[in-house]
C-alpha cells in the first residue's frame, strides 16, 4: 500500500521528520508514528474520525484520537485541531493553521414551498443569530420543513450530505440556490471550489508545527486526506487532479 504513495508526499514528510527530530531530541514521535489527540467541532469531528482512521490505516504506528470540542479550543502540545473558526489572533505566533477542505451553508425548504431561491440577505435576515442546524436538530428541523409547518431550515452542507433523513421527509424536501449577480447558484462541489456559490465556509487545521506527528497528519489532509473529506461531505480545496484509491 505504501507503495501507492506519491514521491512528492513522501519528500514533506521526510522533512517534517528532520525538523521534527530536531526539535525534539530523542522523542520517538515521527510524522507516520505517535499519537495525536484531534479536536474537532461541529460536522468536523465525522471528518475527524475517519481522517485518523485511514491514516492510521497506512500508518499503523500512528494514534490518531478524534474528541468534540467543549467550548473554545485551547491545544496543548501533541494535540490538533479540525475546526470551521480560527483561533484567536494572539495564538497564532504559535500554532500554525491551515484551510483543509471546504463546507457551505445551504437552506431546506419543502417540496411544495413556492420559493426558489434566496439572495444573502433574505438567508441573513431570516436565519439572523442562528447556528445550522446538526444532528438530532437537523431530523427534527427537517420534519417541520417537510410537513410545511415551518418555511426554511438553514444548515451545513456536509451535515445534510452525511445525516439520513427522516422516512418522513424522503422526497418532501429540497435545497434551493443561493442568488450572485441574479443567478442561482447551487451548493455542487464545483461551484464551491472555484467561489461561485456565496455561502461557504472553511475547515481549518490547527497545529503546533514542532510536532511530528501533527504535522506529518497536516501535510496528509492537504494531499491524499482531500479525497477522504470528499467522502464525507466536505469539498476538497480543488479538483483532483489523480484517482486516490484508499482501502
Amino acid at each position: 500500500m505504501h507503495n501507492l504513495l506519491l514521491k512528492p508526499f513522501f519528500i514533506s514528510l521526510f522533512l517534517i521528520a528532520a525538523l521534527s527530530s530536531c526539535r525534539r531530541g530523542e522523542d520517538p514521535e515521527t510524522p507516520i508514528s505517535g499519537k495525536l489527540t484531534l479536536i474537532a467541532d461541529g460536522a468536523g469531528i465525522h471528518a475527524a474520525r475517519i481522517q485518523g482512521e485511514v491514516f492510521s490505516r497506512y500508518y499503523p504506528d500512528a494514534f490518531i484520537q478524534a474528541v468534540p470540542a467543549e467550548g473554545s479550543v485551547q491545544l496543548r502540545r501533541g494535540q490538533a485541531a479540525l475546526i470551521s473558526r480560527k483561533p484567536q489572533q494572539d495564538s497564532l505566533a504559535v500554532l500554525r493553521i491551515e484551510p483543509v477542505a471546504y463546507d457551505a451553508l445551504v437552506v431546506l425548504v419543502g417540496i411544495r414551498n413556492p420559493v426558489s431561491a434566496m439572495t444573502v440577505t433574505e438567508v441573513s435576515s431570516i436565519f439572523q443569530g442562528l447556528r445550522p442546524f446538526a444532528g438530532e436538530a437537523l431530523a427534527e428541523q427537517v420534519r417541520l420543513v417537510s410537513s410545511g409547518r415551518q418555511m426554511a431550515t438553514l444548515v451545513l452542507r456536509s451535515e445534510y450530505v452525511e445525516s439520513a433523513l427522516p422516512d418522513e421527509a424522503e422526497g418532501r424536501v429540497k435545497l434551493i440556490p443561493i442568488l450572485k449577480q441574479g443567478k442561482g447558484v447551487f451548493p455542487d462541489p464545483e461551484q464551491i471550489m472555484n467561489g461561485s456559490y456565496p455561502l461557504v465556509t472553511t475547515l481549518y487545521y490547527v497545529y503546533y508545527p514542532g510536532d511530528g506527528l501533527a504535522a506529518g497528519f497536516g501535510a496528509w489532509l492537504t494531499d491524499r486526506g482531500q479525497s477522504v473529506f470528499a467522502r464525507s461531505g466536505f469539498v476538497p480545496l480543488s479538483e483532483q487532479s489523480r484517482t486516490i484509491i484508499l482501502n
